[in-house]
């Protein structure tokens, strides 16, 4: 692979975790599943004097009924809880256990308290163990818990960066999920698909192309993306022109602004002389005017953070008088700083904080009649946006201001200016 392949790639990385970081506030590019679905493993809780006593409270009341009723699985269950909570480890193990001896044929809940228990212990095998001891039924509630655990598990490997072993744990999930038609298995396909992203950077990292292409085509077994099928273009770059260029068209009609247009252009370009070397001229013609498409496509809305600036030109955020709700106010100029006029022009502002987003102002400026002209700036613009104490981002500790736009609606969005506000 060439630099300009090798460097796009890499690009293309970070794009990836960029979009990952973006999932976590408003929606994932892979599925419907909002949120992130790499929640990692909960840390251990620490209980309040109060939340303390009152677990202790419980746990000698449901010892006392566990005494009169000896019989009662779901009371040491209960107890394995309580005893996780107030971490102690050692008698919860001791009571899922003794949950497990005392439960019917058939009851699974005491399994995977002692499963789970284990996971967070990092005790992979013996979780696994106690979980395939189970016998697969048709029972709907068995198979999600099945899943759930194989998400867990495959959640703690990828915080383990084993990626290799997390999307074995990932499709195993996806497998119970699927069984029973459950929405979590949007989530699994997460997994999966992340999974494959991270194996393939690291190949494509030590040069192992085919490896690499091999791990991306078996993600979208699962579900195509515009980021994958990119990746795949990059790699099929030097190696089959003909199946990168089918990759690049499918990428153009997902997700356009996630295109090099240099990239896109060599491929055709391969494609061009490689039929006129064989004295195709009609799929000669075709790539050549694809390539002219392509060139016009990118004049008209192919933009860079290069081609566009936001000048702030007034930015204020005032309190009322209760100190109940903040206002923002902003007013702002774009400046044309590309080589062609803008016909359109889309522009979001969002306010960023604690890994969140909120859209607070989207606009459409300028036409064919009324563009915004090359090497120009325009009228000052402006908007403002209140949120009270109610709000989650009230209390958020740093807020940043980002302006967005593209010359196309269906297009990605690139930021091009983000200010931190100043909070009092």
């Amino acid at each position: 692979m060439n630099k300009t392949a090798v460097f796009e790639y890499l690009r293309t990385i970070l794009i990836s975790l960029l979009i990952a970081l973006v999932i976590a506030s408003v929606a994932t590019a892979f599925s419907k599943v909002v949120a992130k679905h790499h929640i990692q493993m909960a840390a251990k809780i620490t209980n309040t004097p109060k939340d303390d006593a009152i677990i202790k409270e419980l746990i000698k009341k449901i010892s006392g009924l566990s005494a009169q009723n000896p019989g009662d699985y779901v009371l040491n269950v209960k107890l394995g809880n309580l005893y996780e909570l107030m971490l102690d480890e050692k008698n919860a193990e001791e009571q899922y256990k003794i949950a497990i001896n005392k439960s019917p044929y058939g009851v699974y809940t005491p399994y995977f308290g002692l499963a789970n228990l284990y996971l967070k212990q990092g005790k992979h095998k013996e979780a696994l163990a106690i979980v395939k001891k189970l016998k697969n039924t048709d029972h709907k509630p068995l198979l999600i818990a099945k899943g759930d655990f194989y998400m867990n598990l495959g959640d703690l490997l990828w915080k383990e960066n084993d990626y290799e072993e997390s999307v074995k744990q990932y499709k195993v999930a996806y497998f119970y999920y699927k069984k029973v038609d459950s929405e979590k298995k949007d989530s699994a396909i997460v997994g999966i698909l992340d999974c494959y992203n991270k194996i393939a950077d690291e190949d494509f990292k030590k040069h192992k192309i085919d490896e690499a292409i091999e791990s991306l085509e078996t993600a979208l077994l699962y579900k195509e993306t515009s980021i994958v099928y990119y990746k795949l273009a990059i790699l099929y770059k030097d190696v089959n022109p003909i199946i990168a260029n089918s990759y690049m068209e499918k990428t153009y009609k997902m997700d356009p602004g996630l295109i090099n247009f240099d990239i896109y252009e060599e491929i055709l370009i391969k494609l061009m002389r490689y039929y006129y070397l064989q004295s195709q001229d009609i799929k000669t013609e075709l790539y050549h005017n694809k390539l002219r498409a392509i060139r016009n496509f990118e004049k008209r809305y192919y933009i860079t953070p290069d081609d566009v600036k936001i000048n702030i030109q007034k930015l204020q955020l005032k309190n009322n008088l209760l100190r109940s709700k903040q206002t923002v106010k902003v007013k702002f100029n774009i400046e044309n700083t590309s080589k062609s006029d803008f016909n359109t022009l889309f522009v979001t502002v969002s306010l960023k904080y604690d890994h969140k987003s909120k859209e607070i102002y989207s606009t459409k400026l300028y036409s064919k009649k009324k563009p915004l002209k090359t090497r120009t700036t325009s009228p000052e613009y402006g908007f403002q946006f209140t949120y009270s104490d109610k709000d989650e981002i009230f209390s958020a500790k740093d807020i940043e201001l980002e302006f967005y736009v593209s010359k196309k609606d269906n297009m990605r969005k690139i930021l091009v200016k983000s200010v931190k506000l100043e909070r009092f």
